[in-house]
């Protein structure tokens, strides 16, 4: 019997066409294999059907209605390209719907995606959370992390969920410990990137199954943290995005809202925190300097305050950056931090946290143990941030296109040790203030550096408290000082020693611009590495280590 052909499909070696014919008692509009011996129609009636062309039968083995109360025509569907279980169905009247196979007779998401008919849909062949549609009014959408659920969680047992979770875990816990063996940075990427897709699978389990929304959101951003902290960014930042929108969500949960205000008691006797200081040394203040003065002038040669360059920030607006706007875009997120007052200390220690916490323990809260989330590129984390925050033109004078930056967020009297790093450094102070003292390269000898070799450019002088008989040259030393105030940014060239004080809660960025092998204009800018283990904010501290060697000029400032 002749009849017009509607369509032809492939799935090597097979080919099958399909048609007004008596096939399906009406016209047959689109068809996809699932399998090399099963094809999936489906017709003007809105009937959808699996067959199989092994059988004899001429009857289908499954078959289900794209509408229960009207026949609305099927106009076009396609396969998950890796799970051919999953099958996306367009109708006349502009509905997506998706369909599980394993129980067909229940659609398991359906959406509005046009007014009009579908014409067409597909997924994308690699990247299976992208999907297309094309409708009659010649709109083409593009959906992105298509949200294919179904009753799985129904059928799944507490009993699974537990023996999976400790399988997943089990996972995550061999490859940290091939991540923790030998030198962080010998280790290959792809182990950083699997324990990415492991916590992303722990992530999706905690949000798909746990029967306590709050608890399951709660466990889903540890995970998704973990996986930005200790691996390296997959799907085009998705762990990113999972963990933005579950803080979101949890902040909206939270049953009152903390006031905008800082810590009282801070606020009343920080005065007390302001060291004595001379005029004749304190560091040269310039208002936006342009690059060429900066090139002539400054770089390489001198500290300066640079001022009126960080004007235009969105985090130096008043509504922006408070305790309450940072707990807001990252209170529910874990972040590595350093617990003690400064690295030198036989206690210094380094701890997971979330944001929350640390700014109940360590903000507001008075502890006689100082935490600091010290060297940390918060802002990789958490791009929320980065958009707060603007490069100064200066960190562009090298050739270095990847600039990466360290955040510093601390209560007062957190510390750094005196040291000098081998790099052009430039803090900008967002929030509070601290207070730098600074030496020339020519006068190491009155600073007693350690004789160890893993803090060589660190003191032993306790800077505002020296032992001269200990270290009788100090005190003749000369030194530059100044107190950095929310707005301004300090250069600190290469080698020159710096010892930093909080004297109020501060938050801080820092870049870092590597010296030029033969001109200034040659320098490229870069982070330095940890001596530790360390770009690895979880590994337990082996030995008394300057972790800031090569880094940032503002060293637990």
């Amino acid at each position: 019997m002749k009849a017009p052909a509607t369509g032809v499909l492939c799935q090597s070696p097979e080919i099958a066409s399909i048609g007004e014919d008596d096939a399906d008692s009406c016209s047959l509009n689109a068809a996809v294999f699932t399998s090399q011996n099963e094809i999936f129609t489906g017709n003007s009636r809105g009937m959808i059907k699996l067959w199989d062309l092994r059988s004899v039968s001429e009857k289908p083995i499954l078959s289900t209605s794209l509408s229960e109360d009207l026949e609305v025509a099927v106009t076009s569907m396609d396969r998950h390209p890796f799970q051919g279980h999953i099958i996306a169905v367009g109708g006349y009247d502009g509905m997506l719907t998706v369909y599980d196979m394993r129980k067909a007779q229940t659609p398991v998401t359906v959406m509005e995606a046009s007014n009009n008919c579908l014409n067409d849909l597909r997924f994308h062949p690699e990247r299976a959370d992208h999907l297309f549609t094309a409708s009659e009014s010649g709109a083409v959408w593009h959906w992105m992390y298509l949200e294919v659920r179904n009753n799985s969680a129904v059928l799944f047992s507490d009993e699974d969920y537990s023996t999976l979770l400790l399988k997943v875990d089990s996972a995550l816990q061999y490859v940290w410990e091939t991540l923790h063996t030998g030198q962080w940075k010998d280790v290959d990427s792809e182990w950083r990137k699997l324990y990415s897709y492991v916590s992303l699978f722990k992530a999706l389990l905690y949000l798909e199954f746990d029967k306590d929304e709050i608890s399951g959101l709660v466990n889903a951003i540890a995970a998704c943290d973990m996986g930005l902290i200790m691996g390296e960014p997959i799907l085009d930042g998705l762990l990113n995005n999972i963990a933005d929108s579950v803080n979101e969500k949890l902040w909206k949960f939270s049953e009152t809202k903390r006031a905008i205000q800082e810590n009282q008691e801070e606020q009343e006797d920080s005065s007390e925190c302001y060291p004595q200081m001379n005029k004749e040394n304190f560091v040269e203040t310039v208002h936006i300097p342009s690059i060429e003065t900066f090139l002539l002038d400054i770089m390489d040669k001198k500290p300066v305050v640079i001022t009126g360059a960080m004007d235009f920030w969105p985090a130096m607006s008043e509504s922006r950056w408070s305790i309450d706007y940072l707990r807001k875009v990252a209170g529910y997120r874990t972040v590595p931090i350093e617990i003690g007052s400064k690295y030198t200390d036989d206690a210094w220690s380094q701890s997971l946290t979330t944001v929350n916490e640390f700014i109940d323990n360590y903000i507001l809260t008075s502890n006689a143990t100082a935490g600091y989330l010290a060297q940390y590129q918060l802002f990789q984390q958490i791009p929320q941030l980065k958009k707060d925050i603007l490069f100064p033109d200066y960190c562009y004078l090298g050739t270095c296109d990847d600039i990466q930056v360290n955040a510093w967020f601390g209560p007062r009297r957190t510390i750094s040790p005196l040291h000098y790093d081998p790099d052009h450094n430039f803090l900008s102070q967002v929030v509070g203030s601290k207070y730098f003292r600074l030496y020339s390269e020519e006068v190491t000898a009155s600073l007693y550096p350690h004789e160890q070799h893993l803090l060589f450019n660190t003191s032993q002088v306790d800077v505002e408290h020296p032992d001269l008989e200990k270290f009788p040259l100090f005190s003749s030393a000369p030194y530059l000082e100044t107190i950095l105030e929310p707005g301004s940014m300090l250069y600190i060239p290469p080698r020159m020693w710096h010892y930093v004080r909080s004297l109020s809660t501060s938050f801080s960025r820092n870049e870092l611009e590597s010296p030029p092998k033969y001109t200034i204009a040659k320098c490229s800018i870069r982070a330095g590495e940890r001596k530790t283990s360390a770009m690895n904010p979880t590994q337990p501290k082996p030995y008394k280590t300057a972790p800031r060697v090569a880094t940032s000029s503002f060293d637990k400032s």
